[in-house]
């Protein structure tokens, strides 16, 4: 089998696919008689008949066609994933995720401090609530995430790499500065109009867990609005619609809002650099979990 190769077997197991040999070389963006040649090549090289050709078009694979396929399949596939694998090494590209605080207040100084050391590296950053960001990492189409909950222990790693307290936001007001000045909690604004967050963010599972935690029932709460994101939910507050419970990461970065510290148990969160256990990471993206890991230990 010394003429055996990966375009023959490409090219049979296009056919088998997709069932005929025109609809193979238009996939392959070949002409048919090329794919027709690479199946009669393969099928004299190994000496069998591989494809039963029927008058109707109709094309079926023998008995040592199925085995043919079955290991053409799997080598085409192994091809593939080396191919992937040895261009994710060479490349200096590093694909975060991130949900709403660690991607607005956390990860900007983090990737600038990085590449102002490396600076060939290249950064593709994308935003989402949690359970989006544990999404894209589960399924590869990220190499890191960065979330404020713990979802899925199982098939993640977690790693913190940051604590962000929960505090409670209200309106710049003469009343709760008042309030404020006298040093109320928030624990004592949770009878006023509330704005949450969505069921899928971070923020929203932590302070359900801080009411839960601390004996607060979210039935009796005058809940206003939900919404999607953390910039919104901070300039309902300014507009005056309600306080809320939110990142002491962003309400420190907003002089418009007054921040009133919650009391009580699992009043902070950690926010987590998340990777798939099963998947190794690429070079570029292990350089950055290096330095991220090294810088925590550093504090």
């Amino acid at each position: 089998m010394q003429t055996l190769n990966l375009k023959q077997l490409e090219a049979f197991c296009a056919v088998v696919e997709r069932g005929s040999f025109t609809a193979a070389a238009e996939a392959l963006y070949l002409a048919q008689s090329t794919v027709s040649g690479h199946i009669l090549a393969l099928e004299k090289d190994i000496g069998v008949p591989l494809l039963i050709r029927s008058g109707k078009r109709r094309i079926s694979l023998t008995e040592e066609g199925r085995r043919v396929y079955d290991h053409a399949h799997t080598i085409l596939q192994s091809c593939t994933e080396l191919s992937r694998e040895l261009e994710e090494q060479t490349s200096r590209e590093v694909s975060l995720a991130a949900s709403s605080i660690p991607m607005q207040y956390i990860l900007p100084p983090l990737v600038s401090e990085f590449h102002a050391a490396n600076p060939d590296f290249r950064f593709l950053l994308h935003s989402g609530d949690s359970a989006s960001v544990h999404r894209a990492v589960l399924q590869g189409e990220t190499h890191i995430g960065f979330v404020g909950a713990v979802m899925n222990s199982r098939e993640l790693t977690y790693d913190c790499i940051a604590a962000d307290p929960l505090v409670l936001v209200a309106p710049d007001k003469p009343r709760y500065r008042a309030m404020l000045d006298a040093g109320a909690t928030g624990n004592a604004l949770l009878g006023e109009p509330l704005i949450f967050r969505e069921g899928g963010s971070g923020t929203q599972l932590a302070g359900q867990k801080f009411f839960t935690e601390n004996g607060i029932d979210t039935a009796v709460l005058h809940i206003v609005a939900r919404m999607d994101n953390s910039e919104a939910v901070l300039r309902g507050v300014a507009c005056g619609l309600g306080c809320a419970v939110v990142s002491g990461l962003a309400a420190g970065a907003t002089k418009e809002l007054l921040s009133f510290p919650l009391v009580g148990k699992n009043n902070e969160r950690e926010i987590y650099m998340i990777r798939a256990r099963d998947r190794r990471p690429t070079r570029a993206a292990r350089a950055f979990i290096d330095f991220l890991l090294d810088r925590k230990t550093q504090r």
